[in-house]
């Protein structure tokens, strides 16, 4: 039973990604924090491999996925006004 929760858990955040995304026409406004670097007004796919602490100081939630290029399954969400540790990011995409 576990595999089917996980794949609709899956499919729901890759659902409410996209959807925000076609919404979304505009940078989050506030700064994103990677392992101490500052990214003002931050948009589209941050690359960035290996372990990060990703503080979300923006107006949006950020997602982090497992594929290259923002692409794969969608394996974190980091809402405004959280911090998380990625043991595994690759990429960090801030609709």
């Amino acid at each position: 039973m576990r595999r089917p929760t996980t794949t609709l858990g899956t499919l729901a955040a890759a659902t409410t990604l996209v959807l925000g995304l076609a919404g979304s026409a505009h940078a989050a406004s506030g700064e994103l924090v990677i392992n101490g670097r500052t990214l003002n007004d931050p948009s589209g796919c941050v690359l960035y491999n290996g372990p990060a602490a990703v503080t979300n100081h923006t107006d949006s939630p950020v997602f982090i996925t497992s594929g290259r290029w923002c692409t794969g399954a969608v394996i974190a969400v980091i809402h405004a006004g959280e911090t998380r540790f990625a043991p595994f990011t690759s990429n960090i995409l801030v609709p």
